[in-house]
């Protein structure tokens, strides 16, 4: 038995090996694989919007964060528990009003996709109050192409504070890392997106 299973052991390594030395003649070359396609031509309009409603929260600008709303739009939250929805006139509103900190929630890593007057992005984020790292998660956005431009029907994000992603140059020292330095001012539930 031990013999029968040592020839085993020695055939899976030399099946191993031969396929870690097989070179592009044995499989498809990278080279010829198929170019990336072009992004869509609405894509970089559909992450203007969604940018613009990053800047209206670093900015308190409820007015430029209320122009990126479809009349219908609601924001909601998605956790172990379920999920919620809310209107976003109570996040527009808590958007405009002067705060102590800077709400500032980068995103990066983004998905789009578009089709005809539909479009939906997908990104990372991770939301600070001045250079105080909050919470991370995904934000999914739906957005619709009316005749004035694109619009955002619905907001659904995830939240935690642990396990987190941080921007691209905000990584934290090791000692900061899922310390919860959420402070005074932070959104509440619906408020926040």
């Amino acid at each position: 038995m031990r013999a029968r299973a040592s020839r085993a052991a020695s055939r899976l390594i030399v099946l191993l090996l031969a396929g870690a030395c097989s070179g592009p003649a044995d499989g498809p070359d990278a080279a010829d694989a198929p170019p990336a396609p072009e992004p869509h031509p609405e894509e970089a309009a559909v992450v203007a919007v969604v940018e613009q409603l990053f800047e209206a929260m670093r900015t308190n600008d409820g007015e430029m964060a209320a122009a990126v709303f479809h009349p219908d739009a609601r924001l909601g939250r998605a956790t172990e528990e379920g999920i919620s929805f809310n209107p976003v006139d109570g996040f527009v509103q808590a958007v405009g009003r002067p705060k102590e900190q800077v709400w500032d929630e980068p995103i990066w890593d983004w998905t789009v996709r578009v089709d005809g007057r539909l479009a939906q992005m997908w990104t990372k984020y991770a939301f600070y109050l001045d250079d105080a790292f909050s919470h991370c998660g995904s934000d999914a956005f739906e957005l619709y192409r009316s005749d004035s431009g694109w619009q955002v029907t619905q907001l659904v994000d995830t939240s935690r504070r642990e396990e987190c992603w941080y921007p691209p140059g905000r990584e934290p020292g090791e000692d900061e890392a899922g310390e919860d330095e959420a402070g005074e001012g932070e959104p509440n539930e619906g408020a926040q997106p």
